[in-house]
């Protein structure tokens, strides 16, 4: 990958959970028989003496922080897929499925003839029919 020098780079760094940006201060291309090879050098934070080459950074480099944030957003998105798949998973062998319907069932309320009408704060209230016979 090409890279320009004063560009800013965004680093998701393989030791910390953090995103860095360094800036490229120099491009150092080196002509040999085998061929062209070219590297640069990085600087990270304000101090212009701390700079390193971009091949020693241990990281993942991206050339835009959206980059970098749709990276993370996807890792962390998995993550959570793998966390609940395995609770699914777990709660399948740990439970027999006539206990999950056992818990069900006892929380349905009674059926009997008396008729009922579910009132809109989830109360379920039994109905006096007035007598038509008269």
């Amino acid at each position: 990958m090409r890279y320009e020098v004063g560009q800013v780079l965004f680093v998701i760094l393989s030791k910390k959970s953090q995103v860095y940006p360094m800036m490229v201060v120099e491009e150092i291309t080196k002509k040999t028989l085998q061929g062209e090879n070219v590297n640069y050098v990085l600087r990270g934070g304000a101090d212009p003496t701390s700079t390193v080459l971009l091949n020693q950074v241990d990281g993942e480099i991206f050339e835009s922080a959206e980059e970098a944030k749709k990276t993370l957003i996807s890792r962390a998105t998995s993550q959570i897929e793998r966390l609940v798949l395995n609770a699914v998973t777990k709660s399948k062998e740990w439970y027999s499925k006539s206990a999950i319907q056992e818990t069900i069932v006892h929380e349905l309320p009674e059926v009997t003839d008396v008729p009922t009408i579910v009132l809109s704060d989830g109360t379920i209230a039994r109905v006096k029919m007035p007598s038509l016979a008269g």
